[in-house]
């Protein structure tokens, strides 16, 4: 299992999504990224329902919101944001079980590779190559 923390997925999605791999490692990031995004509409889900209990609603009972932003009840919403911090700090995991004989071309196109990453490319490369090898190791 790959431990990511919940915040860390989109990260290190999006930065699997632009980088140009070879088509053997390619393959192995579509297959991880797919993993990767079920997370996160897990994540998402999960936020909504914290909506769901905080937001504030209008009169017809739906969720008021205004430029992609949910109003929180006033009176709740330092409960709401204590929540979804520890929500966004847990730890998913991520079953990379079939992908587990694959990733060594993952992680050796991404520390052989000529891309230059920076600020938090850099952190989610680090980040990315951590979790992949601790996976391999545990084999």
């Amino acid at each position: 299992m790959l431990k990511i923390q919940n915040y860390q997925l989109v990260d290190l999605l999006e930065f699997l999504e632009k980088a140009e791999l070879k088509p053997r490692a390619s393959r192995v990031r579509t297959k991880l990224n797919k993993l990767f995004y079920a997370k996160i509409q897990d994540l998402q889900a999960d936020e909504m329902a914290l909506l769901e209990r905080f937001g504030k609603r209008d009169e017809g009972g739906a969720l008021i919101e205004s430029q992609g932003t949910y109003t929180l009840v006033e009176e709740t919403a330092a409960e709401y944001h204590k929540e979804k911090r520890t929500l966004l700090e847990e730890t998913a995991s991520v079953n990379a079980d079939e992908l587990k004989d694959k990733l060594g071309v993952l992680i050796d196109e991404l520390v052989n590779s000529d891309i230059r990453v920076a600020g938090k490319d850099a952190e989610s490369l680090d980040l990315l190559l951590d979790a992949l090898e601790a996976e391999v190791k545990a084999t």
